[in-house]
């Protein structure tokens, strides 16, 4: 019976077309006079490695991170190739992103490059280390990952072997493709790349180092990177332009904060569900870590000058929000949710999600909204979000018509009473928000 509704309701959401963390042990790093080998320190082993490559496999956590940035790019190089598991288990279970940011913070510009040109994967996907370098990081891995999938290819492969660098290879590709940036558009940069399995990636538009309002855009059901990144990285590009409208005419009354800039984040972060497994919370818990990693990487980032952070969620991507929100690890300044099919989580109050500043459209036509299929619905008046307008209303600034929004495709179109809200709401002006009936 479960499964059939899941089915039901998984076949009408087509949209367009873990665990609690635990910790690792660190080791010491100690200088060559020390015996050689490991050595307890408590319970934890201590290793010499001044320079020495084959040591650095005895390392995890941010012991590994000091001892890479000690190595010449020739000898990071030959690490990466030569213990490639080592970096895996780093980048499964990384150290917290305030490490990261201070072992970042710590190291000198030759040292930098030196990691970026040969650790690339590294630096691109360490929640900690400044957008700026993960983005050329990025650049740079997935130049070599496109390059080597390919060699592969054209070598001999066994048929299970040549499916999965053909669908990692058409993954890539569709990065590139996404990485393009549109006709006056801010400039685009891949902060998050991981092409194994399903793929995950994360796209920034504008520069979330410097912005003043962060926007990450977390999607639901077959919104894979190899079917999706390029036409959800085009609308997390219409948010940026409609928050960019606001910001300025807003400017223009003399209101908000001048030359303010933005950055919106086009998500996939997580394997997302497709018609079989939507059914399932798994997804959503597994995708909820993804978030919040993201979410304290760049809190750590932005330090002592923290911008104003939106969680834009649709579909199953709402049930991936709440449940991450709820974990009390970190918090955001406003929480946007549409289409949502709802989560265990019972309230708004129970969201870490500044002044309880929670909003919920439901357009007409849904099918997910109003279900609760995952437990609360939030867009219930007992739940105690705000009603996002989204069935057509007048801009409260410039008095210009805003389109209505049905089903469960359009919330995100240009024009539509629902993008104009969402934009309101991520620049800090929520007091406008319409609800359809002004």
């Amino acid at each position: 019976m479960l499964l059939g509704a899941a089915i039901l309701l998984a076949s009408s959401l087509v949209f367009n077309g873990a665990s609690e963390a635990f910790q690792v042990h660190e080791y010491a790093v100690v200088s060559s006079d020390t015996d050689l080998g490991l050595q307890p320190l408590g319970l934890e082993p201590v290793v010499s490695i001044d320079g020495d490559v084959n040591s650095l496999r005895f390392l995890r956590g941010s012991s590994l991170l000091a001892g890479l940035a000690r190595l010449s790019v020739a000898d990071i190089s030959s690490f990466v190739l030569d213990f490639p598991e080592q970096l895996d288990s780093l980048l499964a279970v990384p150290p917290a992103a305030t490490e990261v940011t201070g072992w970042w913070t710590s190291l000198g510009g030759t040292e930098r490059s030196s990691l970026i040109a040969a650790a690339p994967r590294l630096v691109g996907n360490l929640e900690g280390i400044p957008f700026r370098e993960r983005g050329r990081a990025n650049a740079r891995y997935l130049n070599e990952s496109i390059t080597e999938t390919q060699q592969r290819l054209a070598g001999t492969l066994s048929d299970d072997d040549r499916t999965s660098a053909t669908h990692e290879l058409a993954v890539l590709d569709q990065v590139r493709t996404a990485l393009r940036q549109a006709d006056a558009g801010p400039r685009r940069s891949l902060i998050l790349l991981d092409s194994t399995g399903g793929g995950r990636a994360a796209i920034a538009l504008g520069n979330p180092d410097t912005a003043d309002y962060v926007g990450f855009l977390v999607p639901g059901m077959n919104y894979t990177v190899e079917a999706e990144i390029v036409h959800w990285t085009d609308t997390a590009n219409d948010l940026y332009m409609e928050q960019e409208k606001v910001l300025a005419e807003r400017a223009g009354q003399g209101a908000g904060q001048a030359n303010a800039s933005i950055a919106t984040v086009a998500w996939i972060g997580y394997e997302v569900p497709d018609l079989f497994s939507v059914g399932g919370l798994d997804k959503a818990i597994v995708g909820a870590d993804f978030l919040e990693k993201s979410s304290l990487g760049i809190r750590s980032d932005r330090g002592g000058h923290q911008p104003f952070i939106s969680v834009y969620a649709h579909s199953y991507g709402s049930t991936v929000a709440l449940t991450a929100l709820a974990r009390g690890s970190f918090d955001v300044d406003a929480l946007v949710l549409v289409g949502s099919p709802g989560s265990q989580i019972q309230s708004a109050a129970s969201l870490h999600v500044t002044g309880e500043n929670v909003w919920v459209g439901k357009a007409d036509w849904d099918p997910a909204v109003n279900s609760a299929f995952f437990g609360s619905d939030p867009g219930a008046e007992s739940y105690g979000a705000h009603p996002l307008g989204v069935r057509g209303s007048t801009d409260r600034i410039t008095g210009a018509s805003l389109t209505a929004s049905l089903g469960h495709n359009a919330y995100f179109e240009p024009g539509s009473e629902s993008l104009h809200n969402m934009a309101l709401i991520g620049t800090d002006n929520a007091d406008l928000v319409t609800n359809g009936s002004e």
